[in-house]
Protein backbone atom coordinates (compact mmCIF):
# COMPACT_ATOMS: atom_id res chain seq x y z
CA UNK A 1 0.00 0.00 0.00
CA UNK A 2 1.64 3.57 -0.86
CA UNK A 3 0.95 6.17 1.41
CA UNK A 4 -0.34 9.26 -0.61
CA UNK A 5 1.74 12.61 -0.99
CA UNK A 6 1.12 14.93 1.37
CA UNK A 7 -0.17 17.58 -0.75
CA UNK A 8 -2.46 15.33 -2.42
CA UNK A 9 -3.82 14.38 1.21
CA UNK A 10 -3.86 18.05 2.02
CA UNK A 11 -6.19 18.70 -1.11
CA UNK A 12 -8.55 15.96 0.16
CA UNK A 13 -8.39 17.18 3.49
CA UNK A 14 -9.23 20.93 2.75
CA UNK A 15 -12.44 19.47 0.33
CA UNK A 16 -13.89 17.72 3.65
CA UNK A 17 -13.25 20.62 5.82
CA UNK A 18 -14.98 22.65 2.68
CA UNK A 19 -17.94 19.93 2.44
CA UNK A 20 -18.05 19.85 6.73
CA UNK A 21 -18.32 23.70 6.90
CA UNK A 22 -21.19 23.64 4.72
CA UNK A 23 -23.04 21.07 6.14
CA UNK A 24 -22.04 22.10 10.22
CA UNK A 25 -24.27 25.17 9.89
CA UNK A 26 -27.46 22.85 8.49
CA UNK A 27 -27.60 20.94 10.99
CA UNK A 28 -29.39 20.95 14.42
CA UNK A 29 -27.99 21.68 17.68
CA UNK A 30 -29.46 19.91 20.95
CA UNK A 31 -31.09 23.36 21.37
CA UNK A 32 -32.58 23.18 18.65
CA UNK A 33 -33.97 19.35 19.33
CA UNK A 34 -35.03 20.76 22.61
CA UNK A 35 -37.35 23.65 21.00
CA UNK A 36 -38.55 21.12 18.68
CA UNK A 37 -39.64 18.89 21.06
CA UNK A 38 -41.46 21.61 22.87
CA UNK A 39 -43.58 22.74 19.84
CA UNK A 40 -44.14 19.03 19.18
CA UNK A 41 -45.45 18.50 23.26
CA UNK A 42 -47.21 22.19 22.52
CA UNK A 43 -49.02 20.48 19.18
CA UNK A 44 -50.08 17.32 20.76
CA UNK A 45 -51.14 19.54 24.04
CA UNK A 46 -53.49 21.84 21.32
CA UNK A 47 -54.52 18.50 19.34
CA UNK A 48 -55.83 17.17 22.90
CA UNK A 49 -57.68 20.41 23.47
CA UNK A 50 -59.24 20.52 20.34
CA UNK A 51 -60.55 16.50 20.27
CA UNK A 52 -61.92 17.29 24.21
CA UNK A 53 -64.01 20.36 22.23
CA UNK A 54 -64.98 18.32 19.79
CA UNK A 55 -66.37 15.47 22.28
CA UNK A 56 -67.75 18.63 24.15
CA UNK A 57 -69.43 19.81 20.67
CA UNK A 58 -70.77 16.36 19.90
CA UNK A 59 -72.26 16.41 22.93
CA UNK A 60 -74.21 19.58 22.75
CA UNK A 61 -75.00 19.16 19.26
CA UNK A 62 -76.57 15.69 20.78
CA UNK A 63 -78.56 17.48 23.29
CA UNK A 64 -79.65 20.31 20.76
CA UNK A 65 -80.62 17.86 18.40
CA UNK A 66 -82.67 16.25 21.27
CA UNK A 67 -84.33 19.04 22.03
CA UNK A 68 -85.14 19.91 18.40
CA UNK A 69 -87.10 16.39 17.55
CA UNK A 70 -88.86 16.91 20.67
CA UNK A 71 -89.95 20.62 19.69
CA UNK A 72 -90.86 19.11 16.51
CA UNK A 73 -92.99 16.43 17.43
CA UNK A 74 -94.93 18.93 19.63
CA UNK A 75 -95.48 20.94 16.77
CA UNK A 76 -96.28 18.44 14.57
CA UNK A 77 -99.12 16.55 17.42
CA UNK A 78 -100.31 20.48 17.83
CA UNK A 79 -100.49 20.75 13.96
CA UNK A 80 -102.39 17.14 13.85
CA UNK A 81 -104.99 18.29 16.48
CA UNK A 82 -105.58 21.48 14.83
CA UNK A 83 -105.60 19.53 11.69
CA UNK A 84 -108.30 17.57 12.74
CA UNK A 85 -110.23 20.08 14.25
CA UNK A 86 -110.47 21.95 10.86
CA UNK A 87 -111.43 18.61 9.33
CA UNK A 88 -114.10 17.94 11.83
CA UNK A 89 -115.31 21.75 11.48
CA UNK A 90 -115.29 21.06 7.83
CA UNK A 91 -117.09 18.34 7.96
CA UNK A 92 -120.30 19.71 10.24
CA UNK A 93 -120.16 22.81 7.73
CA UNK A 94 -120.04 20.16 4.44
CA UNK A 95 -122.61 18.50 6.10
CA UNK A 96 -125.10 20.92 6.60
CA UNK A 97 -124.77 22.33 3.80
CA UNK A 98 -125.90 19.00 2.04
CA UNK A 99 -128.84 18.67 4.54
CA UNK A 100 -129.92 22.73 2.94
CA UNK A 101 -128.87 21.56 -0.28
CA UNK A 102 -131.54 17.96 -0.06
CA UNK A 103 -133.95 19.74 1.73
CA UNK A 104 -134.22 22.32 -1.54
CA UNK A 105 -133.70 19.90 -3.87
CA UNK A 106 -136.66 17.90 -2.37
CA UNK A 107 -138.80 21.55 -2.16
CA UNK A 108 -137.83 21.93 -6.18
CA UNK A 109 -138.91 17.89 -6.70
CA UNK A 110 -142.12 18.82 -5.04
CA UNK A 111 -142.75 21.90 -6.64
CA UNK A 112 -141.71 20.68 -10.21
CA UNK A 113 -144.31 17.31 -9.90
CA UNK A 114 -147.13 20.17 -8.66
CA UNK A 115 -146.31 21.57 -11.56
CA UNK A 116 -145.97 18.39 -13.81
CA UNK A 117 -149.30 17.20 -12.31
CA UNK A 118 -151.21 20.44 -12.79
CA UNK A 119 -149.55 19.93 -16.91
CA UNK A 120 -151.19 16.50 -16.85
CA UNK A 121 -154.48 17.42 -15.19
CA UNK A 122 -154.58 20.15 -18.19
CA UNK A 123 -153.74 17.72 -20.89
CA UNK A 124 -156.20 15.31 -19.49
CA UNK A 125 -158.73 18.34 -19.58
CA UNK A 126 -157.97 18.94 -22.95
CA UNK A 127 -158.46 15.62 -23.88
CA UNK A 128 -161.53 14.73 -22.65
CA UNK A 129 -162.86 18.36 -24.23
CA UNK A 130 -161.65 17.16 -27.42
CA UNK A 131 -163.40 13.03 -27.10
CA UNK A 132 -166.82 15.21 -26.44
CA UNK A 133 -166.46 17.04 -29.57
CA UNK A 134 -165.74 14.89 -31.01
CA UNK A 135 -168.72 12.56 -30.10
CA UNK A 136 -170.50 15.65 -31.01
CA UNK A 137 -168.65 16.04 -34.57
CA UNK A 138 -169.44 12.07 -35.08
CA UNK A 139 -172.87 12.30 -33.62
CA UNK A 140 -173.39 15.23 -36.59
CA UNK A 141 -171.41 13.78 -39.33
CA UNK A 142 -173.99 10.37 -38.53
CA UNK A 143 -176.94 12.50 -38.93
CA UNK A 144 -175.97 13.88 -41.50
CA UNK A 145 -175.03 10.76 -43.61
CA UNK A 146 -178.50 9.70 -42.63
CA UNK A 147 -179.84 13.13 -43.74
CA UNK A 148 -178.15 12.28 -47.02
CA UNK A 149 -179.07 8.84 -47.12
CA UNK A 150 -182.31 9.54 -47.40
CA UNK A 151 -181.69 12.43 -50.14
CA UNK A 152 -179.60 10.27 -52.18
Amino acid sequence: MTTPSTPALEERVAILETRLDAILPTLATKTDIAEVRTEIAEVRTDIAEVKTDIVRLEGKMDAMNERLEGKMDAMNERLEGKMDAMNERLEGKMDAMNERLEGKIEAMSERLEGKINSVNARVDAMGNRLLIRLGSMAVAVAAIAVAAAKYL
